[in-house]
């Protein structure tokens, strides 16, 4: 992936985030995988760890932001 290629994606996951969750993004990398959604869990108290745990694993950083972007993946749903 390209500077730009990154940069523009980058640019559209914070317009997005923006716009629905007041700029939170959570980006977490697993030996599983990458997981990738808006907003920010809670992983002190309530489901967050539930949430995470249940979110799609990707192959790279890419993919994930890419599903993120297409699907509007949020932990406050």
């Amino acid at each position: 992936m390209s500077e730009i290629e990154l940069q523009s994606l980058v640019n559209d996951l914070e317009n997005l985030a923006n716009e629905m969750t007041d700029g939170h993004i959570t980006i977490l990398k697993f030996t599983t995988g990458w997981k990738a959604a808006l907003g920010t869990p809670n992983l002190d108290i309530g489901d967050g760890r539930d949430k995470i745990s249940n979110l799609k694993n990707h192959s790279s950083f890419k993919e994930a932001v890419k599903d993120l972007i297409a699907n509007k993946t949020s932990l406050h749903d």
